[in-house]
């Protein structure tokens, strides 16, 4: 009696079959690779963007504290808006004041600094230093900045101040930045929020 051989190799449809559950398993090992790389880079952008921030919250509440009068002579606050604030301070650290201001452009807060120069002294606008101080900043309609009498926190009835009184009357500012990297993401956003009393105009003691 003639034996049957024994089939070797593989049929088309078993090639096939084999290919079929590879691509699956390769493209779900794909899929997560990608998921794991954007979700790497989101928090890694995340990461930089509030470590920014926080840096220039400290730097923010050093600059504002030291405000002082300009070295022309100007009142030692320029510009107190919801999302821009300008004032002469040393930020420089060479006994000079310089011009300063915080700003909100778009989704970044941005610091420019001008340093008195020339004889008699002055602050060419031209020679302003534009830095990025926070990015990814989304406040809605919460302002960056907030701005008290030498009264607060007992007077809450003139706090916070309105517009036309804040050049004159701010003694205490508050900083609020609500960081957040991608607007559409899930995520909550990262708060950051500080008050900085103004030394040299205190007159609440």
């Amino acid at each position: 009696m003639k034996m049957s051989k024994l089939r070797q190799g593989f049929t088309v449809i078993e090639i096939l079959t084999v290919i079929g559950i590879l691509s699956i398993v390769l493209s779900g090992i794909a899929a997560f690779m990608i998921y794991a790389f954007q979700s790497y880079s989101f928090s890694f952008a995340e990461y930089g963007a509030v470590e920014l921030a926080r840096s220039s919250v400290t730097r923010i509440n050093r600059d504002i504290r030291e405000i002082r009068t300009g070295e022309t002579g100007g009142w030692p606050i320029i510009n107190a808006s919801d999302n821009s604030f300008s004032f002469y301070s040393d930020v420089t650290n060479d006994g000079k004041a310089d011009r300063v201001r915080y700003f909100l452009d778009g989704t970044s807060l941005k610091r420019g600094v001008i340093e008195a120069s020339g004889s008699p002294l002055s602050y060419p606008a031209a020679s302003e230093k534009i830095s990025y101080a926070a990015t990814g900043v989304y406040n809605g309609t919460n302002p960056v900045f907030r701005y008290y009498n030498g009264n607060w926190p007992s007077d809450t009835a003139n706090n916070p101040l309105p517009a036309a009184l804040r050049i004159t009357a701010t003694r205490y500012v508050t900083v609020y930045l609500n960081i957040k990297t991608n607007p559409s993401s899930t995520t909550g956003a990262f708060e950051l929020t500080t008050g900085i009393q103004i030394r040299s105009m205190k007159d609440n003691l």
